[in-house]
């Protein structure tokens, strides 16, 4: 015989006690200002007008922020290559369940990007908060051209450079970087650089608006030949970073015009493209990833001044065989023909906090290794049929509370649309 349960009404002085609690302006903002993300934030202001006010109040934000720092979230990673004919956004296997949310709309949007062009070859070239830069070749005439996502504009096509900049060259493959500081303003920047033994030119090009213009130009003549510089190229608080096989880094100040040069740290040096990686940080601080044998370095320099001043620290040292090995058929990295190292290092994040690596000897195996943790994680297989250089770049966005707005005039009526934003 089946039982009826009557869940009967909470106690009266139990609703009372509540009514009491969020009623209270000051322990409602301390609840609110305690929950886990930005989205449980912006979801409790929708209860009504009273803890709108409360959760979007100035000091309730700035005390949130505190508690929970606005960061980077990785919601994933392009796939790009000589032999990808159009990159694949990769969602990162295991998501916090507020990420999750975004992840799905991310995915949607990414692919749509290179879906819009199915008789176009592409390659994704830079990917920041958000954004992707790429370019999109015709696959019968050759002709190539560029595009930018935005999370919030959707996709756009860049305007040709100016038919008098020098065109690049071979041995010097230009670079496309977006913007590292929000308050930038500028679409993209475009580096075009010639050298000839110890001589080297840089004329950097950036789009605001629609319009390219030169943005600075340099020219200088080293103690050293760069040897070749490889398409390993960041952009950091201003500066330029390129790698120089000779066994340094060749910076450009955008702010100067200037050229400056950081050797290598002790021991380092530079083998195939892959086994060492430059990496920007917060502020003045750039990070070097290094790979010899089954050890990864984690260097770091702080850059006091223009001319690249500073000492390189050692942060971390890693052994892959420990971290990685499980994640193989072997149980054991091997090299691969012609390397000393076992992996390569197909993407990094900033501030080094991560990086994704290709282990060698295993079909193509990427995975995604959280620095401080030492936490991996298998992520994506490589084409057996592909054995071109595969880049990944990381995919993440800042996530900062939206609030929605009360139009006073219909009500005091939130804008529905403005909060599922």
């Amino acid at each position: 015989m089946a039982t009826m349960i009557i869940s009967s009404p909470p106690p009266a002085e139990d609703a009372m006690s509540a009514s009491k609690v969020l009623g209270d302006e000051d322990l409602l903002g301390e609840i609110l200002r305690r929950v886990d993300s930005p989205t449980s934030l912006v979801r409790a202001a929708l209860v009504s007008k009273r803890w709108l006010r409360t959760a979007s109040g100035r000091d309730l934000v700035r005390c949130f922020c505190a508690l929970h720092p606005p960061c980077r979230h990785l919601l994933g990673f392009y796939v790009t290559g000589d032999c990808v004919p159009r990159p694949e956004f990769v969602s990162m296997p295991a998501l916090e369940p507020h990420d999750r949310e975004l992840s799905a709309v991310l995915r949607q949007a990414s692919n749509s990007v290179f879906e819009a062009f199915p008789e176009y070859s592409s390659r994704v070239w830079d990917s920041r908060d958000g954004r992707v830069l790429f370019d999109f070749t015709e696959t019968v005439h050759g002709t190539r051209r560029f595009g930018v996502r935005h999370p919030d504009r959707g996709v756009s096509e860049l305007p040709p450079m100016p038919s008098d900049w020098p065109d690049p060259e071979p041995q010097c493959p230009e670079a496309m970087l977006l913007p590292d500081d929000g308050n930038d303003d500028a679409t993209c920047y475009r580096l075009r650089y010639r050298y000839s033994g110890p001589k080297v030119t840089a004329l950097v090009g950036v789009l605001r608006s629609g319009v390219w213009t030169v943005h600075c130009a340099a020219e200088a003549v080293l103690a050293m030949a760069p040897d070749r510089i490889p398409l390993l190229t960041r952009l950091a608080s201003g500066k330029l970073y390129m790698v120089a096989v000779a066994g340094y880094i060749l910076g450009l100040d955008m702010a100067t015009s200037s050229f400056f040069v950081i050797d290598f740290p002790e021991g380092v040096a530079y083998e195939y493209y892959g086994n060492l990686v430059p990496c920007r940080g917060d502020g003045s601080v750039l990070y070097l990833i290094h790979l010899m044998g089954d050890r990864l370095c984690v260097w770091l320099r702080r850059i006091v001044d223009e001319h690249g001043a500073g000492e390189w620290v050692l942060r971390d040292t890693i052994s892959l065989n420990e971290t990685c090995g499980h994640l193989v058929e072997s149980g054991m990295l091997e090299p691969a023909a012609g390397h000393t190292a076992v992996a390569t290092v197909a993407g990094v994040g900033d501030n080094a906090e991560f990086v994704f690596l290709e282990l060698f000897g295993d079909g193509g195996v990427f995975v995604h290794m959280h620095l401080s943790s030492r936490k991996v994680e298998r992520v994506y297989q490589r084409d057996p049929y592909n054995d071109e250089i595969t880049e990944v770049y990381p995919c993440s966005m800042v996530w900062l509370p939206l609030f929605p707005a009360i139009d006073e005039g219909e009500g005091g009526q939130l804008h529905q649309e403005e909060a599922s934003t």
